[in-house]
């Protein structure tokens, strides 16, 4: 006895549009449970084990003396810094940085930012309050 064939159903336009989102749904939900800490991360660098939060506004002009300088970061990371000399901001070749009060001050695109010590657990991810100064 033969099967009877099966009738494929067009599904409607509300169908389609569920579906999508749904999609839509599980890509996101997956942005943000991905293991491999990849995603957005508070502009960082790296210097001798210390990971520093970049501030957002520069500091007044005049505030850093260029012969302080001690060092620059010359790697770029698109995750949270997790070796000395990197940073996940910038492309650029190398970003030279000087002791300032409260931390570290970066010399970025002209301007000096300061840069203050990250709070961060043992497994190196960012402690609530930890926040970009």
């Amino acid at each position: 006895m033969a099967e009877p064939e099966k009738k494929w159903k067009i599904p409607t336009r509300g169908g389609l549009l569920a579906l999508l989102l749904a999609v839509a749904l599980l890509a996101a939900l997956g942005k943000f449970t991905r293991p491999d800490r990849t995603g957005d991360y508070p502009a960082a660098i790296m210097v001798d084990g210390t990971v520093y939060l970049v501030s957002v506004n520069p500091l007044p002009a005049g505030t850093v003396d260029e012969a302080e300088i001690t060092g620059c970061v010359d790697s770029y990371t698109e995750t949270f810094p997790e070796k000395d000399g990197q940073q996940n901001f910038s492309r650029e070749a190398a970003l030279p940085y000087a002791p300032a009060e409260g931390g570290l001050a970066l010399l970025c695109d002209g301007a000096w930012y300061l840069c203050v010590p990250a709070q961060v657990d043992d497994d190196g991810m960012l402690l609530p309050g930890g926040d970009r100064p």
